[in-house]
């Protein structure tokens, strides 16, 4: 049975950001719980992880946390979504970033439940005319294979996984959700 495995990614180096943004403490909560927390409220994970490197892997409080292949480390987002497509084969990843700590539950749960009605497909949050490659659904039997095979030509873009595979855009516009919630935070000055 195909279970939905919430995924934090928070293995960045958060250059932009100056110290770990991960931990960074927003409205009482370091920044990943945020984004757990909705992953958590959405109701629709049946278990979560945190996909991280090997320097912040002990910080997340007991947390599952997956680090990036040997293989394949400092790869971006497609080196840690091939690690995540490795360690729950043929699962549902539903992946958000540390750093849009105000994405909704109820957004989670639509690109959820999209994604069960399209059980191969790449699922993306479309905001207005810009997509979220990482408030999104990766699944599928060959997610784990077609992401190797990038990495091995060296094509490290979303964009290129997007071309492999069938993505569908969510368009949030659609659904009366609230441009904040897709807040992305890569500098302190980001925060209001």
């Amino acid at each position: 049975m195909t279970e939905t495995i919430g995924i934090v990614l928070a293995g960045g180096n958060s250059t932009r950001f100056g110290e770990d943004k991960a931990f960074f403490e927003l409205e009482g909560r370091p920044m990943y719980r945020h984004s757990l927390d909705a992953l958590v409220e959405s109701g629709r994970c049946d278990r979560i992880a945190i996909s991280t490197n090997a320097r912040l892997k002990a910080h997340f409080n007991g947390h599952q946390t997956v680090v990036d292949h040997p293989e394949f480390q400092d790869q971006g987002p497609l080196g840690g979504l091939f690690a995540l497509a490795e360690a729950f084969p043929g699962q549902r990843l539903l992946v958000v970033t540390c750093d849009v700590p105000y994405v909704s539950p109820s957004w989670l749960q639509i690109l959820h439940d999209r994604a069960v009605e399209h059980k191969d497909a790449i699922i993306v949050t479309k905001e207005a005319e810009r997509l979220h490659p990482l408030i999104a659904v990766y699944q599928g039997s060959d997610l784990s294979r077609t992401i190797r095979q990038l990495l091995e030509e060296n094509r490290r873009s979303m964009r290129a996984l997007f071309e492999k595979k069938e993505m569908i855009e969510v368009d949030a516009a659609l659904h009366d959700i609230d441009n904040g919630t897709f807040m992305n935070i890569n500098r302190k000055t980001d925060i209001h």
